[in-house]
């Protein structure tokens, strides 16, 4: 689960850190969008190039680099598969361009999921006039996905300790394999879930319709 490095922040004083969540916000989707819409090899370039001197400039290249590793397995599924089964006129190629814009694509998002603290976030989306429990509902995940990539590998080293034979097999053996992994993870996260919904009734969530912050954005 080590791509889920680039979903989680990390405290830095930079100038991208600097900059207004609202701005970053809106230059991630930007660059995303910009990645769905080009399927050529140079366009997709010219956007990592883009990119990732802003994610050194944040200083979070390695993590960066290490997500990137961590994607590989999925990165040379789908450069193998389409180029065997794709219908395209250039297979191989189009294969690479697919491979490229999942990269941009992660990249886009990881710049602000990297910058941007949770709070900040549910402040820029309420000053959007996004309803504040969507805007909390959104902070929350943003916090407990690195958690969830961490329960995630825990549960794989507990089931690998018991005999679960989880990187062996053919495909089909290993899609069930996954069983033991998934139906613990689920079961952790609702707990957490309750546990927070109780957390928040008890100090009195949504009974204050303005709310005030520590620290406010310009």
């Amino acid at each position: 689960m080590s791509f889920l490095e680039v979903f989680q922040y990390t405290r830095q004083d930079t100038f991208v850190h600097r900059l207004d969540p609202r701005s970053k916000l809106l230059l991630s989707i930007s660059l995303a969008v910009c990645s769905l819409m080009f399927l050529n090899i140079l366009p997709l370039l010219l956007l990592l190039a883009f990119l990732v001197p802003l994610i050194a400039a944040a200083k979070s290249l390695k993590r960066w680099v290490r997500s990137m590793r961590g994607l590989s397995v999925l990165l040379v599924f789908i450069l193998v598969f389409n180029s065997l089964f794709s219908p395209v006129a250039h297979p191989i190629s189009y294969s690479i361009a697919l491979s490229i814009r999942l990269v941009a694509l992660m990249t886009a998002f990881s710049l602000f999921f990297l910058t941007v603290h949770p709070d900040q976030l549910s402040q820029a989306l309420i000053q959007m006039h996004v309803r504040f429990e969507f805007a909390f509902a959104l902070s929350m995940a943003m916090r407990y996905v690195p958690t969830l990539g961490q329960e995630a590998l825990a549960i794989m080293d507990a089931q690998r300790a018991r005999g679960v034979e989880l990187d062996k097999g053919n495909l089909v053996r290993r899609v069930r394999n996954t069983v033991p992994i998934i139906v613990p993870l689920i079961v952790v996260s609702i707990r957490r879930a309750l546990s927070i919904a109780e957390s928040m009734e008890s100090r009195g969530f949504g009974a204050v319709e303005k709310r005030t912050y520590l620290e406010s954005l310009r």
